[in-house]
């Protein structure tokens, strides 16, 4: 064939032979990127009860709602923790048992920062145990908040890099097994900060950069949440 079919037979002569398959890939190209761009409205939609977000902005929230249903989760896969529930204030409240013994922890997340294969977070407690409580039971409180963000524990192995000062518990976790957190914050760069405050069972996350719907994965969100 000539050269770009005759420069396209001067552009508009004698087109029948190319112009509809072209017109018909446009077509459905545009078909596609509509249905793709209507999908993902969708799926905006089905998590507006679930995350407050507008595109541009350093922060959003996860709702009571979206809280309670993460806190059921965790208490359905962590054995030991046998309740975890928004404060009517602030922060959660966990219930624990170890040696037969129910342990009330009350406390609130405060940061977690982002490395390339892990994370370091840490929280802080509001009230102090009833009772002076052993170190395996803040690896249980860690367990359950692993979940909560989204993380298995393999075989049911508790978190090991647990510590505590005063009134602090400092975790490290695997970054790769927290599905929450990657659904939303992949996109973020190694040795990005976020500032966590979880109020009357609202839970904000403020971050050092603007995000938008584009950096979330929508999808897995869903499927985190039993909603698909």
């Amino acid at each position: 064939m000539s050269s770009n079919y005759d420069d396209l037979t001067k552009l508009y002569g004698n087109t029948y032979k190319w112009k509809p398959k072209y017109l018909s890939k446009s077509i459905m190209f545009g078909k596609i990127t509509a249905a793709f761009q209507e999908s993902r409205q969708l799926i905006k939609r089905s998590l507006e009860k679930y995350i407050i977000f507008s595109s541009g902005t350093k922060q959003l929230t996860l709702t009571k709602r979206m809280v309670v249903l993460l806190c059921q989760q965790a208490e359905s896969r962590v054995e030991q923790l046998k309740s975890l529930e928004p404060h009517s204030e602030e922060g959660l409240v966990a219930t624990i048992e170890y040696k037969k013994i129910q342990v009330q922890l009350h406390f609130t997340p405060e940061k977690i920062t982002l490395h390339e294969d892990c994370l370091e977070g840490e929280l802080r407690l509001l009230k102090p145990p009833q009772f002076e409580a052993e170190s395996i039971v803040y690896r249980y409180l860690i367990a359950g908040w692993t979940t909560f963000l989204g993380g298995k524990l393999p075989n049911g192995a508790l978190p090991k890099e647990v510590r505590i000062e005063n009134n602090k518990v400092y975790y490290t976790l695997p970054r790769n097994q927290l599905q929450l957190l990657d659904d939303l914050f992949h996109s973020l760069e190694n040795g990005s900060a976020l500032m966590t405050n979880l109020k009357e069972g609202d839970l904000t996350i403020e971050t050092s950069v603007a995000l938008s719907w584009n950096n979330f994965k929508l999808q897995n969100l869903l499927q985190l949440l039993n909603l698909k």
